[in-house]
């Protein structure tokens, strides 16, 4: 925001009753017009406070940039358009400035995906709301970049406000963001150059994380994901054995359990191979299996053994990879506490490459084990860190309806986010199993939190969603839930379906119902979507008409 707004802004909450108004002007076009307007209102404070917010909300809104006159210097010019502009006079483009401003990320990147896919670009009314767009949410930018045009390009670099959505761009870096620039552009900068050079941004951060905070060394590891591979190895066993952090050395631990080969998951691997060691068992008790000895033992659990068993006690060079002697969750005692730092460790995929068994084995054996608790638990937690498609199978088979998988992490392990770990086909036949009117928003809300671009649900899930989102609409009751993602639903449905769909759905005109608004969202976001498929599905010499 640009500071003269949020100077206003304070004096309009303090009141110019209490304080006399001072207003921000300078020698610019804006701040003479700021002055001018005191100069106009010298007896109303109030009104020449808003007015003047009202003007740099303006400026802000088209991209001025505060400059003195005698540092001013003139722009290049723009370069010439050579893509084809969608047209600004069209009905569309006003589509798509209530989609750039109030739509949903699915929304935009389908409006966006129109153009790209016929080499389109914004027309200049479009490009601020679109540059904003692209500003608050990351995932929209490649896309974006595609169709912003060279007057876009040309805009974007004149706004620090949108430096942030250049660097994320195809781009040259520039070593000033690095240098000299906010945290959040640092770290655009650091993923982009991670993904075109992984090498030289592992370089860069050895170089300068001496001179990093905590914080700030953490959050730019955490990019080390992009492009994750063992040539990052040795940096980040030096960061887990020696980096003052605990959250930089757990960060590092992360990301080493996602190496298969790396020497963190060896050692962590030798500790639980060590827990799953065979006990000696005399013959005579191996005899017993036979005959009536078998349904004896089934009956009594002799004979049974634990396929893994914590540690006696605690070896101090653990401590090297983490792992705590007090237990860090007060549910579980020492050992169950080290063999959940241990298990938790290790990708899900580890278990049936060094055991030999499914994960529907391991989860069987799990169930007649002391150490059941933990178990779960880990392989939930890991789960969520490394997905799993046999693993994620496996739970949901022994999930119950509406279950939650046990896991130590703030998002929940629900069925719906377990089934979104398999196929597409397969997902949406188990989302289809599952859904009822009442988990309707949850899986509406999981489906959002992906940000899968592109994504839409199948017919035959799609069907069912409307079927059970009429049926919580008819409830009587105001649905606060599913107003918050009516619009979210429309987004999801195959285009073809919505007409059908907004009839389904619609409310008689005369309807009291406190859900009708709910129903007025989806239509709306449905309109959007359907002219969007109508402009860009007839012929060209019929569009002005649209």
């Amino acid at each position: 925001m640009d500071a003269r707004l949020r100077m206003l802004g304070s004096q309009a909450l303090l009141g110019t009753e209490r304080r006399e108004a001072v207003f921000p002007s300078d020698d610019t076009p804006c701040g003479r017009v700021l002055g001018e307007i005191a100069a106009a209102l010298p007896g109303d404070g109030a009104g020449a406070v808003l007015r003047a917010a009202g003007v740099v909300a303006v400026c802000e809104r088209a991209g001025h940039v505060l400059q003195t006159s005698s540092g001013a210097q003139l722009p290049p010019p723009c370069p010439v358009e050579t893509c084809v502009m969608l047209p600004a006079d069209a009905p569309v483009a006003q589509i798509y400035g209530d989609i750039f401003r109030e739509g949903s990320f699915r929304v935009q990147g389908e409006a966006i995906a129109y153009l790209a896919e016929r080499n389109m670009v914004l027309p200049p009314a479009l490009l601020v709301p679109a540059l904003a767009s692209g500003r608050e949410n990351p995932a929209l930018r490649p896309a974006l970049s595609r169709v912003l045009g060279e007057r876009g390009w040309w805009l974007s670099a004149r706004n620090p406000a949108w430096n942030l959505f250049v660097t994320s761009s195809e781009e040259t870096l520039d070593p000033e963001e690095w240098d000299h620039g906010r945290p959040a552009q640092r770290k655009a900068f650091f993923l982009l150059e991670r993904s075109r050079d992984p090498g030289a941004a592992r370089e860069r951060f050895e170089r300068d994380m001496a001179s990093m905070g905590a914080t700030e060394r953490r959050d730019l590891l955490e990019l080390f994901s992009c492009n994750l591979s063992m040539e990052d190895e040795d940096l980040l066993e030096r960061l887990l054995h020696r980096d003052r952090s605990r959250e930089v050395k757990k960060t590092a631990s992360g990301l080493l359990s996602r190496l298969p080969e790396s020497r963190y998951l060896e050692r962590m691997g030798g500790r639980l191979l060590a827990c799953m060691g065979e006990k000696p068992a005399d013959r005579e008790e191996r005899g017993l299996f036979s005959g009536l000895g078998r349904i004896v033992s089934a009956v009594t659990g002799r004979g049974k053994k634990e396929f893994i068993v914590p540690p006696e006690s605690y070896d101090p060079s653990w401590a090297e990879d983490l792992i705590t002697e007090k237990s860090p969750l007060s549910r579980f005692g020492p050992r169950a506490g080290w063999l959940y730092q241990m298990a938790s460790a290790v990708p899900p995929a580890w278990w049936s490459r060094h055991t030999g068994k499914t994960p529907e084995e391991l989860l069987d054996l799990s169930e007649g084990s002391e150490w059941k608790g933990v178990l779960q638990l880990a392989w939930g937690d890991a789960l969520q860190r490394e997905a799993d498609e046999a693993w994620a199978r496996a739970m949901l088979t022994r999930l119950k309806k509406g279950g939650v998988w046990p896991s130590t992490s703030g998002d929940r392990l629900d069925m719906f986010r377990l089934a979104g770990m398999v196929s597409p086909l397969e997902r949406d036949r188990a989302w289809e199993d599952m859904l009822t009117a009442e988990n309707l928003t949850d899986l509406l809300e999981d489906i959002r939190s992906r940000q899968e671009a592109g994504y839409h649900l199948s017919p035959s899930l799609a069907k069912k969603v409307l079927a059970v989102m009429k049926e919580r609409l008819m409830s009587g009751k105001r649905d606060y839930y599913l107003a918050s993602l009516a619009g979210e639903a429309a987004a999801l449905l195959p285009v073809d379906m919505l007409p059908a769909a907004r009839a389904f759905l619609a409310f008689p005109p005369d309807s009291d119902s406190p859900n009708r608004s709910i129903a007025g969202t989806f239509s709306a976001v449905a309109h959007q979507r359907e002219a969007l498929g109508r402009y860009f599905s007839v012929p060209s010499t019929h569009k002005g008409v649209l």
